[in-house]
Parts: C-alpha cells; structure tokens; sequence
C-alpha cells in the first residue's frame, strides 16, 4: 500500500541520515519491476508504445501515483505525478520516480539515450551531485512536476526484444484487470482528475472519458456515491497543492496557475477554504524547525 511506502521512506531517511534515500531505491528499478504493465512494455513494437502501454495500465502496480507521457514540438515529457491524499514524504518518493523513469528509458532506448533536463518537485539539496551522478542530465529543482525531458524521436526507437503475439496477450489482460476494477472508486477518479490536470482540461466530461464512462453515467454515479465532480477536483487541488508548498520553494502563483487558477488572489481564497490557513501559513508551518 502507497501509505506503507511513504511511512517506509521516511523511516528510513530519519534512520540513515541519508536526503536522497528514494533516489538511491530509484537506481534499481526498471521495467522488470512493474508486473504485467511492465512486461507489457517490454514486449512493444517501439519505446514509445511501451511507455503508452505502461502509463495505461500502471494502475495494476502503482496505487498512489501515475505516469504520463507527452509530446510537443518534438519534445517528450515522461512524468509521474502523486494523487493519494496525505503524502509525508512526497520528496521521497519523486525522487525515487525520476530516478526509476531514467532508468525505463534507458532499458528501452539504450545506454546512450540522454535527457535534456530532470525536473524535481523538492527543494534544492546541499549536495547535488547524487542527483547528477545517478540522472547524468540538468537538474531544476522547485518544479512543479517530477519529469523527464528527452528528444521525442526516441520514442520511434524499436525495442529488441517485441513480440506482437505476447504483446496482444498481455494487452488484453490487462485490460480485462483495468476493467474489473470499479472506476469510481476514490483513486481511480483522484488519478484521473491528477492527471488532467497537468494538461489544464480537467472539466467532468474529461474525467468521465478518462475513466471510460459516459458524461451523464458517471454524473449518476457520482450523484449516488454522494459527490461531485468539483468536490473531487478540489480535493485533488488540495492535496497537490500541500505537497508542492511543502516540499518545494516554487513560488505560491506558479503553483496557483498549475493547479488551474487564474491568479494566486482566488487560489489563496480556495485553499484557506480547506485548510483555515493561507498557503504561506501553510508553507511556514510544514517545515521543520532547526
């Protein structure tokens, strides 16, 4: 359980004395990790494929995060974003994800692939150079998302090692397994709505097509669970919000205009509203004493 790994990371960084503990856990995971989603990677025609089917299908592996894949002006984003509530050691654990997508990318790509920068939701370390050793890529620290951003025409690369027989077979049960698990349960629509709103098009009928449901299905659906889409939504702020005042220097508009607010004036307004705090207060508050 995500929660169980969260308090395990931060154990063992109060134990160790060690900031960095989750990238050095990210340095040994790779595709190999994953279960099905990963073997379903392997087995793809081209790298990008395999990462299309691992974000897909990342829920059988991963129940508190999620990857996602964009592509922009031939420019690539491999990024993995935290949508469970109540995250301690939220560092930790995009720590150990740049590392482990780095890791992906150069199983899938090759020893030679490079990315032209790593982005790093955490405040700067003292000491950088773990980060620069195991990433060997520019780092941006305080950043609003933890990603990795690399050429897109290495998503083209094909993979050694694609079978389209074993592909379609382990295509179609994990499908089957996405399939059975009932789409409203609360992680499934807080991964959804997290990942939306990283594109910033996070309106019900996008969370509802996320989720493979009909607009008004899932508004019924809602109904009957006794939410709303906004409530959700502003849960999921909430929650991404607190981890990013926390573990990150990044000023509170640039949070505010991340998490889709026009200015930091209503994203104050809203997150006193859950919290009875402003976001400074907040910020102020989490961090620890000397």
């Amino acid at each position: 359980p995500f929660d169980r790994v969260d308090r395990l990371l931060g154990g063992c960084v109060a134990r160790s004395g060690c900031g960095h503990f989750g990238l050095l856990i990210g340095q040994t995971v790779d595709l190999r990790s994953f279960g099905i989603p990963g073997r379903l990677a392997l087995s793809a025609p081209t790298a990008g494929d395999a990462l299309s089917a691992l974000a897909r299908h990342f829920v059988l592996h991963d129940s508190g995060g999620s990857p996602r894949v964009a592509v922009n002006d031939g420019t690539a984003i491999l990024s993995y974003g935290i949508h469970v509530p109540g995250v301690r050691n939220a560092d930790q654990v995009y720590d150990l994800s740049v590392a482990a997508m780095c890791n992906v990318l150069r199983q899938l790509c090759g020893a030679e692939w490079r990315a032209d920068l790593v982005t790093l939701p955490r405040t700067r370390p003292r000491d950088i150079r773990p980060y620069r050793d195991a990433l060997q890529s520019p780092l941006r620290f305080n950043a609003l998302q933890a990603a990795v951003v690399f050429p897109s025409h290495w998503l083209t690369r094909p993979l050694p090692d694609a079978d389209a027989f074993l592909h379609r077979l382990l295509e179609s049960r994990a499908a089957q397994e996405v399939a059975d698990r009932d789409p409203l349960l609360s992680r499934e629509t807080r991964r959804a709505v997290r990942d939306l709103l990283q594109t910033g098009e996070c309106s019900r009928a996008a969370v509802a097509g996320k989720l493979g449901l009909h607009e008004r299905t899932f508004g019924r659906r809602l109904q009957a669970a006794g939410t709303t889409c906004r409530q959700l939504l502003d849960t999921t702020r909430a929650d991404v919000a607190q981890q990013l005042l926390h573990a990150t220097c990044s000023p509170i508009g640039r949070i505010a205009e991340s998490l889709g607010y026009k200015d930091a004036t209503a994203f104050t307004r809203a997150f006193r509203g859950w919290t009875g705090m402003t976001p400074r207060e907040f910020r102020d508050r989490s961090r620890p004493t000397s």
